[in-house]
C-alpha cells in the first residue's frame, strides 16, 4: 500500500521549501535567476523572505501544519480550536519560523494573546475586508487533513475547526475546504485525479457555505476559479507548458482565490505526478512556496512517498532538524 501519510509530509515540505527559493519572482525573473527551469532545492536569494537560509529551509507554509500535527498527535488525536490555538503559539515563539507569519496569521495570533487588535480601524475597512481572503487557510490543511483518515466530510470539518480561528470568512474557508477534501480523497488506493478534483469542487463549495455563517467576504468565488483552472490545466500537455496561462489567468498570489485555483489546475495538468506537480508550482511565480505545499501535499498523498527523490527527504530533515518518518508513523497510528 502507498504510504499516504509520509508522502503528503514529504510533499508539502518539499514544495515549501523549493518555492522558498522562487518566491515573489514572476515566472521570467525565475528563469533568468536561476538559469532556467528550477527543479530542485536552490538557496533562497537575499531579496526572498528565506533570506539567509539554505537549500531545503521550509517556511510558514509548511512549518505551521508540522507543528498542528504535532499538537494533534501529543493530544492522542484531539482536534479543537484550543489545540490550533496552542500549535500556533508555540510556532510563533519559534524565531526560526516567526519571521514567515503571514499578515492575517499574525493579526490573529496577536489579538488572540491579547497584544493586538484583529479589528479594523474605520478608514481600514477596504483593504481588511481583503486581508483575510488570504491563502494562509489552505497552505496548511494538506497535512491536518490527514487526520480524517480519507473521509472527505471529516476532512472539511478538521480543517474549518484548524483553519477558522485564524481565517474565519466564506473565501478562506472555502479554499480550505477543497484543499481538506481533496487530500482526503487522494489517501484512497482507488483515488484518480478526476476524483481528486472533484473533490476539490465538492470542498470549495461546503468551505463556503460554513465560512459564510462566519463572515461573507466580496471577491471572487474559488469554486467558479476552480472549475476554471481545471479546464486550463487540461488543455494544456504538461506542467511547464500550463504555468503561463495559470499564472496569467487564475494567478498564483497571495489571495486564496488565485493561488488555491491553481493548485487544482496544476494537478490537471500534471496528470497526478506529484514531482512535476511541485515543479510547476515552483516555476509559476508569486506565491510560489505556497502552491507548491498545496499541490505537494495533496499529490503526495495521492502517489506515496515512494514517488520522491530519496534525497528529498534526507535535505528536508537534515536542513531543519525535523523527523517527518516519525511523525508519520505517529499519526499512522492515531488515524487507524
Amino acid at each position: 500500500m502507498k504510504d499516504s501519510i509520509l508522502g503528503c509530509l514529504v510533499g508539502a515540505a518539499v514544495g515549501d521549501a523549493m518555492g522558498s527559493a522562487t518566491e515573489i519572482r514572476t515566472r521570467e525573473e525565475i528563469v533568468r535567476d536561476f538559469g532556467g527551469y528550477v527543479r530542485d532545492f536552490k538557496v533562497p536569494p537575499m531579496d526572498t523572505f528565506a533570506r539567509g537560509y539554505g537549500a531545503g529551509h521550509i517556511t510558514d507554509d509548511f512549518s505551521i501544519a508540522y507543528y498542528t500535527c504535532k499538537e494533534i498527535v501529543a493530544q492522542k488525536g484531539v482536534i479543537s480550536e484550543e489545540v490550533a490555538q496552542k500549535a500556533l503559539f508555540d510556532w510563533f515563539d519559534n524565531p526560526l519560523y516567526n519571521q514567515f507569519c503571514g499578515p492575517t496569521t499574525k493579526a490573529s495570533i496577536l489579538a488572540m494573546r491579547g497584544e493586538g487588535s484583529n479589528e479594523p480601524l474605520f478608514d481600514e475597512i477596504f483593504v481588511h475586508n481583503n486581508s483575510r481572503a488570504t491563502n494562509g487557510a489552505g497552505m496548511k490543511t494538506s497535512p491536518i487533513a490527514l487526520f480524517s483518515g480519507g473521509d472527505v466530510d471529516k476532512a472539511i470539518r478538521i480543517a474549518i475547526t484548524l483553519t477558522g480561528i485564524t481565517h474565519g470568512n466564506n473565501i478562506a474557508l472555502s479554499a480550505a475546504g477543497a484543499i481538506a477534501a481533496a487530500t482526503a480523497v487522494a489517501m484512497h488506493e482507488d483515488a484518480t485525479v478526476k476524483s481528486i478534483l472533484d473533490a476539490g469542487l465538492y470542498g470549495a463549495k461546503e468551505g463556503d457555505i460554513y465560512g459564510r455563517n462566519i463572515q461573507t467576504l466580496a471577491g471572487p468565488s474559488v469554486l467558479k476559479r476552480i472549475k476554471l483552472a481545471i479546464e486550463i490545466g487540461n488543455s494544456f500537455k504538461d506542467v511547464p507548458s500550463a504555468i503561463d496561462e495559470l499564472g496569467d489567468v487564475i494567478g498564483s498570489g497571495l489571495y486564496a482565490a488565485e493561488s488555491i485555483p491553481t493548485v487544482f489546475g496544476l494537478i490537471a495538468a500534471s496528470k497526478g505526478n506529484a514531482v512535476e506537480g511541485i515543479l510547476g508550482g515552483v516555476n509559476i511565480g508569486d506565491d510560489t512556496d505556497t502552491v507548491a505545499t498545496m499541490v505537494g501535499g495533496i499529490l503526495g498523498a495521492y502517489q506515496g512517498s515512494e514517488v520522491f527523490p530519496a534525497h528529498y527527504l534526507e535535505v528536508i530533515e537534515k536542513e531543519n532538524t525535523l523527523d517527518l518518518a516519525k511523525l508519520a508513523k505517529e499519526m499512522r497510528e492515531l488515524i487507524k
